[in-house]
Protein backbone atom coordinates (compact mmCIF):
# COMPACT_ATOMS: atom_id res chain seq x y z
CA UNK A 1 0.00 0.00 0.00
CA UNK A 2 1.24 3.49 -0.90
CA UNK A 3 0.74 5.06 2.52
CA UNK A 4 1.76 8.51 1.25
CA UNK A 5 -1.18 8.74 -1.17
CA UNK A 6 -3.60 6.47 0.68
CA UNK A 7 -6.20 8.25 2.83
CA UNK A 8 -6.18 7.40 6.49
CA UNK A 9 -8.97 5.29 7.91
CA UNK A 10 -9.87 8.07 10.35
CA UNK A 11 -10.20 10.58 7.50
CA UNK A 12 -12.40 8.18 5.54
CA UNK A 13 -14.72 7.66 8.50
CA UNK A 14 -14.99 11.44 8.87
CA UNK A 15 -15.90 11.64 5.18
CA UNK A 16 -18.54 8.91 5.55
CA UNK A 17 -20.13 10.84 8.42
CA UNK A 18 -20.71 13.81 6.10
CA UNK A 19 -22.62 11.85 3.44
CA UNK A 20 -26.41 11.98 3.00
CA UNK A 21 -28.26 9.31 4.98
CA UNK A 22 -28.71 6.57 2.38
CA UNK A 23 -25.22 7.04 0.94
CA UNK A 24 -23.79 7.01 4.47
CA UNK A 25 -25.38 3.63 5.18
CA UNK A 26 -24.16 2.26 1.85
CA UNK A 27 -20.64 3.48 2.69
CA UNK A 28 -20.78 1.71 6.06
CA UNK A 29 -21.74 -1.50 4.26
CA UNK A 30 -18.75 -1.09 1.95
CA UNK A 31 -16.32 -0.28 4.77
CA UNK A 32 -17.19 -2.70 7.56
CA UNK A 33 -16.61 -6.19 6.08
CA UNK A 34 -12.82 -5.74 5.94
CA UNK A 35 -12.34 -3.99 9.27
CA UNK A 36 -9.98 -5.71 11.71
CA UNK A 37 -10.37 -4.77 15.39
CA UNK A 38 -7.47 -4.61 17.82
CA UNK A 39 -6.75 -3.22 21.28
CA UNK A 40 -4.04 -0.74 22.25
CA UNK A 41 -1.82 -1.46 25.29
CA UNK A 42 -3.97 1.00 27.26
CA UNK A 43 -7.28 -0.61 26.29
CA UNK A 44 -8.42 1.63 23.43
CA UNK A 45 -10.55 -0.11 20.80
CA UNK A 46 -8.87 0.29 17.39
CA UNK A 47 -9.61 -0.81 13.81
CA UNK A 48 -7.62 -1.14 10.58
CA UNK A 49 -8.66 -1.63 6.96
CA UNK A 50 -6.49 -2.90 4.07
CA UNK A 51 -7.55 -0.04 1.77
CA UNK A 52 -6.71 2.77 4.22
CA UNK A 53 -3.62 3.71 6.18
CA UNK A 54 -3.25 3.92 9.92
CA UNK A 55 -5.40 2.94 12.86
CA UNK A 56 -8.76 4.48 13.70
CA UNK A 57 -10.67 4.39 16.96
CA UNK A 58 -13.60 1.97 16.80
CA UNK A 59 -15.98 3.87 19.06
CA UNK A 60 -16.41 6.91 16.78
CA UNK A 61 -17.46 4.49 14.04
CA UNK A 62 -19.84 2.79 16.47
CA UNK A 63 -21.26 6.18 17.38
CA UNK A 64 -21.75 6.95 13.68
CA UNK A 65 -23.66 3.69 13.23
CA UNK A 66 -25.89 4.54 16.21
CA UNK A 67 -26.51 8.15 15.14
CA UNK A 68 -27.35 7.00 11.62
CA UNK A 69 -30.06 4.73 13.02
CA UNK A 70 -31.46 7.72 14.91
CA UNK A 71 -31.34 9.73 11.68
CA UNK A 72 -33.54 7.11 9.99
CA UNK A 73 -36.21 8.00 12.54
CA UNK A 74 -35.66 11.75 12.64
CA UNK A 75 -35.43 12.15 8.86
CA UNK A 76 -38.43 9.90 8.11
CA UNK A 77 -36.19 7.65 6.01
CA UNK A 78 -37.68 5.46 3.26
CA UNK A 79 -38.38 1.86 4.23
CA UNK A 80 -35.59 0.47 2.05
CA UNK A 81 -33.07 2.79 3.72
CA UNK A 82 -34.20 1.61 7.15
CA UNK A 83 -33.81 -2.05 6.17
CA UNK A 84 -30.37 -1.33 4.76
CA UNK A 85 -29.34 0.09 8.14
CA UNK A 86 -30.84 -2.88 9.99
CA UNK A 87 -28.59 -5.12 7.88
CA UNK A 88 -25.63 -3.44 9.60
CA UNK A 89 -26.74 -4.66 13.03
CA UNK A 90 -25.07 -8.11 12.95
CA UNK A 91 -21.95 -6.64 11.33
CA UNK A 92 -21.35 -4.12 14.12
CA UNK A 93 -22.23 -6.68 16.75
CA UNK A 94 -19.59 -9.02 15.30
CA UNK A 95 -16.94 -6.28 15.23
CA UNK A 96 -17.62 -5.30 18.84
CA UNK A 97 -17.76 -8.92 20.05
CA UNK A 98 -14.34 -9.53 18.46
CA UNK A 99 -13.02 -6.30 20.01
CA UNK A 100 -14.38 -7.30 23.42
CA UNK A 101 -12.76 -10.74 23.18
CA UNK A 102 -9.40 -9.17 22.32
CA UNK A 103 -9.74 -6.73 25.22
CA UNK A 104 -10.54 -9.55 27.65
CA UNK A 105 -7.61 -11.61 26.38
CA UNK A 106 -5.22 -8.65 26.69
CA UNK A 107 -6.33 -7.92 30.25
CA UNK A 108 -5.88 -11.58 31.13
CA UNK A 109 -2.39 -12.03 29.67
CA UNK A 110 -1.15 -8.62 30.81
CA UNK A 111 -0.58 -7.06 27.37
CA UNK A 112 -3.36 -4.54 28.11
CA UNK A 113 -3.47 -2.31 31.18
CA UNK A 114 -6.23 0.25 31.48
CA UNK A 115 -4.99 3.35 33.34
CA UNK A 116 -6.95 4.29 36.44
CA UNK A 117 -8.80 7.60 36.22
CA UNK A 118 -9.44 9.74 39.28
CA UNK A 119 -12.60 11.28 37.85
CA UNK A 120 -14.15 8.60 35.68
CA UNK A 121 -17.52 8.91 33.92
CA UNK A 122 -20.61 8.80 36.09
CA UNK A 123 -23.35 6.21 35.59
CA UNK A 124 -23.50 3.02 33.57
CA UNK A 125 -21.99 2.93 30.09
CA UNK A 126 -25.34 2.09 28.46
CA UNK A 127 -27.03 5.08 30.13
CA UNK A 128 -24.21 7.32 28.90
CA UNK A 129 -24.69 5.94 25.37
CA UNK A 130 -21.24 4.38 25.13
CA UNK A 131 -21.25 2.60 21.75
CA UNK A 132 -19.41 -0.46 23.07
CA UNK A 133 -21.93 -1.01 25.87
CA UNK A 134 -25.00 -0.16 23.78
CA UNK A 135 -24.03 -2.39 20.84
CA UNK A 136 -22.82 -5.32 22.95
CA UNK A 137 -26.07 -5.18 24.96
CA UNK A 138 -28.08 -5.40 21.74
CA UNK A 139 -29.90 -2.12 22.36
CA UNK A 140 -29.28 -0.90 18.79
CA UNK A 141 -30.76 -3.92 17.01
CA UNK A 142 -33.34 -2.68 14.47
CA UNK A 143 -33.28 0.81 15.99
CA UNK A 144 -33.71 2.15 12.45
CA UNK A 145 -37.13 0.50 12.27
CA UNK A 146 -38.75 2.90 14.78
CA UNK A 147 -41.38 5.34 13.50
CA UNK A 148 -43.36 8.24 14.84
CA UNK A 149 -46.67 6.82 16.04
CA UNK A 150 -48.72 8.50 13.32
CA UNK A 151 -46.36 7.19 10.62
CA UNK A 152 -46.63 3.67 11.98
CA UNK A 153 -50.44 3.78 12.21
CA UNK A 154 -50.72 5.16 8.66
CA UNK A 155 -48.90 2.11 7.30
CA UNK A 156 -49.91 -0.67 9.67
CA UNK A 157 -53.05 0.54 11.40
CA UNK A 158 -53.80 -1.42 14.56
CA UNK A 159 -51.19 -4.13 13.92
CA UNK A 160 -49.18 -4.74 17.09
CA UNK A 161 -45.85 -2.95 17.09
CA UNK A 162 -42.52 -4.74 17.46
CA UNK A 163 -41.38 -2.33 20.18
CA UNK A 164 -42.24 0.98 21.78
CA UNK A 165 -40.38 3.82 23.47
CA UNK A 166 -41.51 7.14 24.89
CA UNK A 167 -39.68 10.35 25.67
CA UNK A 168 -40.87 13.90 26.30
CA UNK A 169 -38.87 15.12 23.30
CA UNK A 170 -39.91 12.48 20.76
CA UNK A 171 -43.25 11.30 22.10
CA UNK A 172 -44.21 7.70 21.37
CA UNK A 173 -42.06 5.75 18.95
CA UNK A 174 -43.31 2.45 17.53
CA UNK A 175 -41.10 -0.17 15.92
CA UNK A 176 -42.11 -2.18 12.89
CA UNK A 177 -40.82 -5.68 12.30
CA UNK A 178 -38.74 -6.52 9.25
CA UNK A 179 -41.65 -8.65 8.01
CA UNK A 180 -44.06 -5.71 8.23
CA UNK A 181 -41.72 -3.46 6.24
CA UNK A 182 -41.01 -6.10 3.61
CA UNK A 183 -44.76 -6.62 3.20
CA UNK A 184 -45.29 -2.90 2.47
CA UNK A 185 -42.39 -2.86 0.01
CA UNK A 186 -43.80 -5.92 -1.76
CA UNK A 187 -47.17 -4.18 -2.13
CA UNK A 188 -45.45 -1.09 -3.52
CA UNK A 189 -43.52 -3.18 -6.06
CA UNK A 190 -46.72 -4.97 -7.06
CA UNK A 191 -48.52 -1.65 -7.51
CA UNK A 192 -45.67 -0.26 -9.62
CA UNK A 193 -45.73 -3.39 -11.75
CA UNK A 194 -49.46 -3.07 -12.37
CA UNK A 195 -49.09 0.58 -13.39
CA UNK A 196 -46.25 -0.30 -15.77
CA UNK A 197 -48.37 -3.07 -17.31
CA UNK A 198 -51.24 -0.65 -17.95
CA UNK A 199 -48.91 1.89 -19.53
Amino acid sequence: MDTINTPTLSDHITHVSSLPLHARIQALHTLTPQLTPSISPTGTRLITHPSYSGYAHLDPLGTLYISTATACFNEHAPLQTRLLHADLDPIFESIYVSSEEKLAAGLKDGTVTIPKKDNGPVGCACCRGGPDAVILAGFEVEEALYFYEDEYRAMWGDEPENGMTYSSSEGTRLAASREQIERVLAREREGTGKVAAVL
